[in-house]
């Protein structure tokens, strides 16, 4: 089907440590060894040509009496390119912590109100004395659009703040998150997307519930099979595979064309039908997906819809604050929520700083003139110490593709929010990463409830 996992195409690109890394030689999906190759043949081809120009290839073996001079600037020419790559690794890895941190505390935040809410159901205005927590262990409806609500503004905030950092405006390329599967409500409110309102104002999420009496469900749903000719049910796990891609999580319902196939493995191009096009090959899948009335608030900005999303969710949680059957925790405990949600908003801002701020122009214009000026004099200092040819066109080779290899390398890592870059952070995967966080950390009240009666029932053992 049309949303099948590709390799390469929604994910970070993973790969085996097998076999002394050996297998990485024939990998061509990511490399940049093809873009190296234009530099290559270049000196390659000079040197051939002095090589078979004898008369030429005297004068440059006289004129050269040491290499020194020319091993300076190699010298030269390597620290600055082992420096630009090291800053690159390490805008590469500051990006991804605050990507991390950001969904973090975003999913946090959903785990700390999902409890609020739903271990503090009642009325405020109860007799003192009665407790606070239901004891009927049913699912209060309430509740579960709350948490449902929540769930799919957190999810929708976590795609728009990963959709501006990899400089994506177009609100198509989120869709709707393919729903979770289970046999019973006991795994949490599960969303599914309004596609005909009749009303503007309705609600973006319905709630999927399911019958309460198909036993307890996995992560993955059960499967009934046969042991000795008796039906057992077997719980199904998650798939996890070596490589580090969540197969089942970085799924989405979409067709749309491959982005390996859009980009150019010899050129590393960032023009801006290329970035749109990426973009539409890459959807974010939120929970719900997008209300149209959402879609219509959103489109009226043009960058900084994080914060109006996040905006959204401060109302939400102030408005259950306020309902007579709300969240009933104190006040200082409820701002812990909001400081977990601007915590997230600071992680966010920390990767959006690495988006916004590019690798120095004069570093990057400098060292690209010198690797061009080593590219053209390589061949001549080859040619004036190594008689061989075949040894002399093999050396040039190798010299020239490390060089500009490793500058390639840092060129790519150092922008890993763009989507024109196939060594990105795999947005599609962390989108549909965060989703699980946060649907895991919004089980049913029933779930937590009925939990919380196993604890009371536990002796504590006396020494």
């Amino acid at each position: 089907r049309g949303g099948a996992y590709r390799s390469g195409t929604l994910v970070m690109i993973h790969y085996a440590k097998g076999y002394w890394g050996l297998p990485l030689f024939l990998r061509l999906h990511g490399s940049p060894f093809p873009r190296t190759l234009p530099f290559a043949v270049v000196s390659v081809a000079i040197t051939i040509w002095l090589h078979l120009w004898d008369s030429g290839r005297e004068e440059i073996v006289r004129s050269f009496a040491h290499p020194y001079p020319f091993q300076m600037y190699g010298f030269v020419i390597g620290f600055l390119v082992v420096l630009r790559t090291n800053h690159s690794l390490a805008r590469f890895m500051e990006a991804r912590t605050g990507v991390e941190t950001m969904g973090s505390k975003w999913a946090d935040a959903v785990a700390m109100l999902t409890a609020f809410d739903g271990c503090t159901v009642g009325s405020r205005s109860q007799e003192i004395g009665k407790p606070a927590m239901k004891q009927d262990h049913e699912h209060h409806n309430d509740h579960a659009r709350f948490i449902a609500r929540l769930t799919h503004l957190v999810s929708l905030l976590h795609a728009i703040a990963l959709q501006h950092l990899r400089g994506d405006e177009e609100l198509g390329n989120i869709v709707p998150a393919r729903t979770r599967r289970q046999t019973n409500t006991t795994a949490g409110p599960e969303l599914k997307r309004v596609r005909d309102r009749k009303e503007p104002k309705e609600s973006a999420v319905e709630i999927a519930d399911g019958p309460e009496d198909e036993g307890i469900s996995g992560y993955l749903g059960t499967r009934a099979i046969k042991t000795n000719g008796k039906e057992e049910t077997k719980l199904l796990a998650a798939r996890y595979n070596h490589m580090g891609a969540h197969l089942i999580h970085a799924v989405t319902d979409d067709g749309r064309q491959a982005r390996k196939n859009l980009v150019n493995p010899f050129l590393l191009r960032e023009d801006q039908d290329l970035w749109l096009r990426c973009c539409a090959a890459t959807p974010l899948a939120v929970i719900g997906g997008l209300d149209p009335h959402e879609f219509e608030e959103l489109a009226e900005l043009d960058c900084d819809r994080a914060y109006l999303v996040l905006a959204w969710i401060q109302a939400l949680i102030i408005r259950r604050y306020e309902d007579l059957d709300g969240i009933r925790v104190g006040p200082p405990i409820l701002s812990r929520v909001h400081q977990t949600l601007t915590n997230g908003m600071l992680g966010f801002n920390m990767a959006d700083k690495i988006a916004k701020t590019p690798f120095p122009m004069p570093y990057a214009q400098m060292l690209s003139v010198c690797l061009v000026v080593f590219n053209l004099t390589m061949p001549i200092m080859v040619a004036g110490h190594i008689n061989n040819l075949w040894l002399a066109i093999l050396v040039n080779f190798i010299s020239t593709v490390a060089y500009q290899g490793l500058n390639e390398v840092a060129r790519e890592l150092e922008d890993p929010f763009k989507p024109t870059h196939i060594n990105d952070h795999g947005m599609p995967q962390l989108q549909a990463m965060f989703n699980s966080k946060v649907r895991a950390a919004s089980p049913s009240v029933k779930k937590i409830l009925t939990h919380w009666a196993q604890c009371d029932s536990w002796e504590v053992a006396k020494e």
